[in-house]
């Protein structure tokens, strides 16, 4: 009796791993045991019911969320979307993960709202990606004045960032039409006084949502250096790590500043800090020292990353809480 089960139970596991692991089909391996294809099937819901098969579904946005869930208490953010990285492309993932913040913006905006806006590669694929299904009677205002690389021979765009997402909403356009940096901080007291600039800063003391990409001090592939090369080994030099909004962190999460600022025309710390919704956003594993540093500032209350850098930033933040 026992050596008819033995045999029963061989034959199970050897039809199992025929059609489970070797990827024969059950006419074949009818035709290989000499019997039908209706008892091969059989014995496979033998072998399930039996316990010899077990089946495990897993599924990939589970493991994203318990890494959004980890970054989000170990920072104390608010809110935090890990997307997959695709392994072949920096571009391809950047741009998932600009189209789940323009979705998340289309969900959450609502009318009277004021949006700022920051400089970054994926912020500005965010608001390529913006299709709302209905308008909303939003402001939309840039973070910082106009700039340019001489190098790249490129320049910002802030404000035709800034116009695209108002036209997306159907919503307000409010232009910073200075640069970025000026030559004394003379020169920028005077201009905070002119009416037009007051118009988009005072906006600044009431934003509802900041959209600010993450900075890194070595630049990544194709990112343009707005400040000066100069200005960045500045910042390099006395520890920086990452911004946002041209505001340097080092990886302790403190503010650097410096006399760059006393000429630089943009929202402040104090002014970023009480917007409701402070989102940024990164991709790409190189940005992980840069993300740290900012997520310790307390700069931001929502983070969109993908799963590569999430990875590499969770480590850190759980090797420095154990430490």
């Amino acid at each position: 009796m026992s050596s008819d089960r033995n045999n029963s139970m061989g034959t199970l596991i050897q039809i199992a791993t025929l059609y489970y692991l070797e990827d024969r089909s059950q006419q074949e391996i009818a035709d290989e045991l000499g019997v039908s294809r209706s008892l091969v099937a059989l014995y496979l819901k033998k072998a399930r019911d039996q316990g010899i098969i077990r089946f495990s579904i897993i599924n990939p946005q589970d493991n994203l969320e318990d890494l959004a869930c980890g970054i989000q208490e170990l920072a104390g953010l608010h809110h935090v979307v890990v997307v997959p990285s695709s392994h072949n492309s920096s571009t391809l993932t950047r741009r998932s993960l600009a189209g789940v913040v323009a979705r998340h913006l289309e969900d959450s905006l609502k009318d009277g709202d004021v949006i700022g806006l920051g400089w970054g590669r994926t912020v500005a694929e965010v608001i390529n990606l913006l299709a709302p299904s209905r308008p909303r009677l939003v402001d939309v205002v840039p973070l910082l004045g106009e700039s340019s690389s001489g190098i790249s021979g490129s320049f910002s765009q802030i404000n035709q960032m800034v116009m695209n997402t108002a036209h997306a909403f159907n919503g307000r356009a409010h232009f910073l039409l200075v640069p970025l940096l000026v030559s004394s901080n003379t020169l920028r007291t005077s201009l905070y006084e002119d009416e037009a600039v007051k118009g988009v800063s005072s906006l600044w003391d009431r934003l509802d949502y900041a959209i600010m990409g993450v900075g890194s001090i070595v630049p990544q592939d194709g990112e343009v250096v707005y400040i000066g090369p100069e200005n960045l080994s500045m910042f390099e030099q006395q520890g920086a790590v990452g911004d946002v909004v041209v505001r340097y962190f080092n990886i302790q999460g403190s503010y650097i500043q410096t006399d760059f600022h006393d000429r630089l025309i943009g929202i402040d710390l104090p002014q970023l800090t009480r917007a409701k919704h402070r989102i940024a956003l990164a991709s790409g594993i190189e940005k992980a020292r840069a993300t740290v540093g900012v997520l310790r500032s307390g700069v931001c209350t929502d983070l969109f990353v993908d799963e590569i850098l999430a990875r590499a930033v969770l480590e850190e933040l759980s090797s420095a809480e154990k430490g």
